[in-house]
C-alpha cells in the first residue's frame, strides 16, 4: 500500500547506526560525503521513493541520556542541528509524542540498569521538566522544520489519525496491521477484537472511533502491560500530582507555540 504510493517506512535497523555516527561525527566539526546515498542504501529506497518516514526512539539520545537535571534530552541541540546540516536537502516534519513526566521518568528507570538508574537520579528536578523548553530548542536550531507533538496518553484514540498524518497518505481501508499498537495496552486478543469491530462498523467520524476505542479499552485493558513502579523514583503523592499539573500547564504553553502543531483527541 505505502509502498505503492511511493512511501517507504524501513526498519530502524538499517538506518539508526548510520544516522547516529553520522550525527556524531557533525557534532565534531567533521563532514559527510555522500550521506544521502548511504543513507538511501541503507534503507534500499528507490527511484520511485518520495516520503521517507524515519522513527526510532534513540535518534535524539539514547535512553540513559533522554534526562538530565531538568531538561529532556540535554543534547537535542546538538543532534538536531546535525540533522539538519545532514538532511539540508530535503523537505523534514518532525512528529514525537510527549509524555508527564511523572510517568515518563519512572518508565525509563524500569528498563535501565542499576547504575544507570543512579546515574539519571543524580541532580533530576522532576519538577522543573519541561517539554515546552525542548520543543523551542528545537524550533531554534531547525526553525524550517515544522513539529507536529501528541500527548502519549493520547495516543490510542489518535493513532490512526497518527498513522495517516505520519506516513502523509489517505488509505481507503486500514493500515495493514494498524491494530498492533492496542496489542501492547490490551489482553491478548482485545486488538483483534476491536479491529473485527470496527470493520464490521465503521466509524462514522473520529468522535464515534475515539468512542469505539474508549469502550474497548476499558473492557480489554491489562494493567499488567501498562504497570509502572512509581516507586523508583522516590516521589510522594503529592509531588507527582505537582509535577502532573505543571505537565498540563506546559501542555497549554506548547500549544502556543509557533511552528508547532499539538494534536488533541
Amino acid at each position: 500500500m505505502l509502498e505503492a504510493a511511493g512511501i517507504l517506512v524501513p526498519r530502524a535497523s538499517s538506518y539508526l547506526n548510520l544516522m547516529r555516527g553520522a550525527a556524531g561525527q557533525v557534532v565534531t566539526g567533521a563532514e559527510i560525503p555522500d550521506f544521502d546515498e548511504k543513507l538511501r542504501a541503507s534503507v534500499e529506497a528507490t527511484d520511485s521513493t518520495q516520503r521517507l518516514v524515519l522513527s526510532a526512539p534513540g535518534l535524539l539520545a539514547k535512553q540513559h541520556e533522554a534526562v538530565e537535571g531538568n531538561m529532556f534530552y540535554p543534547g537535542a541541540r546538538a543532534r538536531i542541528s546535525a540533522f539538519r546540516k545532514l538532511l539540508q536537502d530535503h523537505e523534514v516534519e518532525i512528529f514525537m509524542a510527549i509524555r508527564n513526566p511523572a510517568s515518563f521518568v519512572p518508565a525509563l528507570l524500569q528498563d535501565m540498569k542499576e547504575g544507570e538508574r543512579a546515574e539519571l537520579m543524580q541532580g533530576l528536578k522532576g519538577a522543573e521538566l519541561r517539554w515546552s523548553h525542548l520543543i523551542a530548542e528545537m524550533r531554534e536550531t531547525w526553525p524550517e522544520a515544522p513539529i507536529t507533538l501528541w500527548c502519549d496518553e493520547d495516543t490510542p484514540f489518535i493513532w490512526h489519525r497518527l498513522l495517516r498524518l505520519i506516513s502523509g497518505y489517505e488509505p481507503e481501508t486500514e493500515f495493514e496491521n494498524s491494530f498492533d499498537w492496542f496489542e501492547t495496552a490490551m489482553i491478548d486478543g482485545g486488538a483483534q477484537k476491536l479491529a473485527a469491530y470496527l470493520d464490521a462498523m465503521p466509524p462514522v467520524d473520529e468522535a464515534h472511533r475515539q468512542q469505539v476505542i474508549s469502550a474497548f479499552l476499558e473492557k480489554f485493558c491489562d494493567p499488567d502491560k501498562l504497570e509502572i513502579d512509581f516507586s523508583l523514583t522516590g516521589w510522594d503523592e503529592t509531588q507527582i500530582d505537582v509535577i502532573s499539573q505543571l505537565y498540563e500547564d506546559d501542555i497549554e504553553l506548547i500549544r502556543t507555540m509557533e511552528g508547532v502543531r499539538l494534536l488533541q483527541p
